[in-house]
């Protein structure tokens, strides 16, 4: 979340670019860098490529993608205050890790519905 708020400081004083006439909110750039720093650098060397989701170590990446996301939308359009927001990611992920079954149960039908929007493969892996 750290990587998120630096990313939309740099997108909002940043002159390199002119900002969008049609998002007067930076939402692409805070959100990857989030996702990556989330991320820990599973794929890294690039050599692993996305063993990390072969090996089933996919509740990282999806916290990692799930939580700037959650991030942006509590304190960009809810009027959440970021520690607010950065708190209730923290249990998000604690909730996650302690109770896997019902994690799992509750995130199937997303994953169902972006491995079927992306083609990456038929079904989601067993966890």
């Amino acid at each position: 979340v750290g990587g998120l708020e630096l990313a939309a400081k740099a997108v909002a004083a940043g002159n390199m670019l002119p900002h969008s006439a049609y998002v007067p909110t930076a939402l692409a750039a805070p959100w990857l860098c989030g996702f990556v720093g989330g991320c820990g650098g599973a794929s890294l060397p690039f050599t692993n490529g996305l063993a990390p989701i072969e090996e089933d170590k996919v509740w990282n990446i999806r916290a990692a993608f799930l939580a700037p996301l959650a991030y942006l939308i509590m304190t960009r359009f809810c009027g959440v205050d970021m520690l607010t927001a950065k708190m209730t990611i923290c249990v998000f992920r604690i909730l996650g890790d302690l109770f896997p079954g019902p994690r799992d149960n509750l995130l199937r039908p997303l994953t169902v519905s972006l491995y079927k929007g992306t083609n990456v493969r038929s079904t989601p892996l067993p966890t």
